[in-house]
């Protein structure tokens, strides 16, 4: 066996690995596990794995069409016979599994632009794909979006009124990983941070406290990452942070914080004075958040759980200044922002899902908008694009609660940046 099919073979284990799940794993994860189970493979090997394998699960659906239809001439007909046949993730899933892998990764490198590196792709496979492409180029299916999704793409298109370039730039962007964005969590030490940078030889792009980063290895083993000076966060991640307009002094509460990305943030704007509280329903993320605000030097960020239901027991000093200054609503959510960085979550989500997350937000932000003090705000926010889940649930909020008002709702990251799509609105408690 050579060096190439080898390689391929491991690629067609590896995936088939990946497919023996019950359901598709969270893959970023679940191919670090992979790898750490596996001393074999070396970095250089594991990054082309790597490289291969998330093509795979991002063009995974266009391949499976692929796979579904050649060598048939094609037709209209065909495309809804595929769409018919494959109308949940359950669905995919099994196509996967079903799929001669070397047909499958045929396709996946078609697509990919990879093909150089797979030799044995006929001519008549090649030209089949010219064939799709032409056909297909504008088609959601060619960039992988599941059919039950269109609706939900075709919403936002009218929402935010796309221009044909914007529509093509945002689909474009679904067929690749978005860069490495980093924020500064102290101004006054970001030329520590960029100097390293630049001696560990990563091409570095400054914009304040976001810096865009290019470099071959991971930055964990940097002194300046490991002193609390930067944290990783998207771009977009960083746009809702910047919604929350807190200055020294007020008072902030994150209450779907995770691990704390948007706290870090908040609590860089209050520079040690007032306080933020972070809340989140898994007792296991807030001492991630604890963690990771000692290292960055703040101490004024307080950690409770909170299911999402009656409102937290604040410390008295909440009470004695009537609310929060602001209050951020991080709202759990589809993740359809995050197919760039995370493409398998798209083989996941059902429309039902989709229907019981947006009465799920709309019930976390009811119950934290009961802890906003007059005059103050709640920003509201996901990491997902679609409609419903956004300027619906804003809507429908409003509507429900006359004493607030919006002051300004936003699609963030891609289309207009190179990033993760998200969205943030601000909403003002009357005086």
């Amino acid at each position: 066996m050579n060096h190439y099919n080898g390689r391929w073979n491991h690629v067609h284990q590896l995936w088939k690995n990946a497919l023996s799940q019950e359901i598709f794993p969270q893959f970023d994860r679940w191919l670090s596990n992979e790898f750490a189970k596996n001393s074999k493979y070396g970095s250089k090997d594991r990054r082309w794995y790597s490289d291969i394998l998330f093509a795979s699960v991002r063009h995974g659906y266009f391949a499976l069409l692929c796979t579904h239809i050649y060598p048939r001439p094609f037709t209209d007909q065909l495309v809804e016979e595929f769409k018919n046949k494959f109308k949940t993730p359950e669905d995919i899933f099994a196509g996967f599994k079903a799929a001669n892998p070397e047909d499958f990764f045929d396709w996946v490198s078609l697509r990919y632009d990879s093909h150089d590196n797979r030799n044995s792709i006929s001519e008549d496979k090649k030209n089949y794909f010219k064939s799709l492409v032409a056909h297909l180029n504008d088609n959601l299916m060619f960039h992988s979006v599941p059919i039950w999704f269109l609706d939900y793409y075709n919403g936002r298109l009218n929402q935010s009124n796309f221009n044909k370039q914007q529509m093509q730039l945002f689909l474009n962007n679904l067929d690749s990983r978005p860069p490495l964005w980093v924020r500064v969590n102290h101004l006054d030490r970001k030329n520590e941070v960029i100097q390293e940078l630049k001696k560990e030889n990563y091409s570095v792009e400054d914009f304040h406290a976001t810096i865009k980063i290019t470099g071959a290895k991971g930055v964990f083993s940097l002194n300046s990452y490991r002193n609390g000076l930067f944290e990783i966060q998207d771009l977009a991640s960083q746009k809702i942070g910047l919604h929350v307009k807190a200055e020294p002094k007020q008072y902030v509460w994150d209450c779907c914080a995770g691990g704390g990305g948007k706290t870090l943030q908040i609590a860089s704007f209050l520079k040690n004075k007032g306080v933020i509280y972070a809340s989140d329903i898994r007792e296991y993320k807030l001492e991630e958040v604890k963690k990771r605000a000692k290292r960055s030097g703040f101490f004024n960020i307080r950690c409770l759980t909170w299911n999402g239901e009656s409102l937290p027991q604040f410390q008295k000093e909440v009470q004695i200044k009537g609310g929060f200054d602001w209050v951020l609503v991080d709202a759990p959510c589809s993740s359809t922002g995050t197919w760039r960085r995370n493409p398998d979550a798209k083989y996941r989500v059902h429309t039902e899902n989709i229907n019981n997350l947006c009465k799920l937000q709309l019930s976390i932000l009811s119950k934290a908008s009961e802890a906003v003090l007059a005059g103050g705000h709640i920003v509201y926010s996901t990491c997902s694009w679609i409609v419903e889940e956004n300027e619906g649930v804003v809507a429908q909020f409003l509507q429900n609660h006359p004493e607030f008002k919006l002051v300004e709702q936003n699609l963030l990251g891609s289309p207009f940046e190179n990033a993760d799509t998200m969205f943030a609105a601000v909403i003002k408690k009357h005086n």
